[in-house]
């Protein structure tokens, strides 16, 4: 009798207890003592070790609410800033576009040339407009509906041989009959030679345009700032899953400082020499999203002695 006493006695003590803790929303943990081992004692561990559980997945839904709510303040932050940044770059063209007619109208009496002069530039800025909104546009549609592009099997190897073809006037190819042909770009670059290995017959399922914009902005990237002699495309390794290419030049490279950020939005190394060339500052950007919309990866890695690589993957399947 005196042993019942004590046995309920000290579990109304624990029941006390635990009621006071669990009033207090506090969580028990592996120290709070067990009831004793009884038929009321059993059914009141059952009833903390739910009462543990409840509170785990308190804890789970609070932080998953925070999770979602930081989420949320990041995207709201990350549109500001993207709306800031393609407000001041529309800004940029348009405002010399009305600067270079202004000059035209308010003086009649500019030369042929002259007047010629100003609307070429005006031509040049207008052409900067249309590139910065076709890459929004692009941007866009992949952040939007990157589920619902539209995939299909493509010759992996055309479309490298296509961006080549199309990249090699502006890299400066010469000819041996005809000479030089005529070469685009800046006019402090000299000419680029533009090393095709990639091989023959390699099929890939996905979207030839942003396929295509891969190959065309890191082949461009490469010949309009990297200052260098050549700049080669190369698959380095392949499985039953995926391709693993290379795109490395010889150039300058690129600062440390510069690597992980590179394939932000806006983001450029050099703000003068971009925006000169015509850059819009979304083609790295572009090919990271659509590389990942490819199942694949990307990174920047600098060369040795000098010159910069961009190591991707592409899925034959994504």
């Amino acid at each position: 009798m005196f042993k019942e006493f004590i046995h309920r006695r000290e579990l109304l003590s624990r029941l006390e207890e635990f009621v006071y803790m669990a009033e207090k929303g506090n969580p028990l943990d592996a120290s709070f003592p067990s009831f004793p081992d009884s038929k009321y004692g059993r059914l009141l561990n059952r009833l903390v070790n739910t009462y543990r559980r409840d509170m785990n997945d308190r804890d789970t839904l609070s932080a998953a609410r925070e999770l979602v709510v930081r989420e949320s303040q990041d995207n709201i932050r990350q549109k500001k800033q993207l709306t800031q940044n393609i407000s001041h770059e529309l800004k940029t063209p348009v405002s010399s576009i009305n600067g270079y007619l202004e000059t035209v109208i308010n003086n009649p009496g500019l030369s042929a040339q002259q007047r010629d002069i100003f609307l070429r530039k005006c031509y040049e800025q207008s052409q900067r407009l249309s590139s910065l909104l076709l890459d929004l546009s692009t941007i866009t549609r992949m952040d939007e509906a990157g589920d619902k592009i539209e995939k299909e099997l493509l010759s992996l190897s055309e479309i490298v041989a296509e961006a080549v073809s199309d990249m090699e006037p502006i890299a400066g190819k010469f000819d041996d009959k005809t000479g030089p042909m005529v070469k685009i770009g800046p006019e402090d670059r000299g000419t680029m030679k533009i090393i095709n290995n990639f091989p023959e017959g390699k099929e890939i399922l996905g979207n030839r345009s942003l396929l295509y914009s891969i190959f065309r902005n890191l082949l461009e990237n490469a010949l309009f700032y990297s200052k260098g002699t050549k700049v080669t495309i190369s698959l380095e390794g392949e499985s039953d899953l995926e391709y693993r290419i290379f795109i490395e030049d010889d150039g300058v490279g690129i600062d440390s400082m510069h690597l992980a950020r590179i394939f932000e939005r806006f983001y450029r190394v050099d703000k003068g020499r971009s925006r000169k060339l015509g850059g819009t500052g979304l083609g790295l950007s572009i090919v990271k999203n659509a590389v990942n919309l490819h199942g694949g990866a990307i990174r920047a890695v600098p060369v040795t002695p000098s010159g910069l690589r961009f190591e991707f993957t592409l899925a034959k399947e994504s």
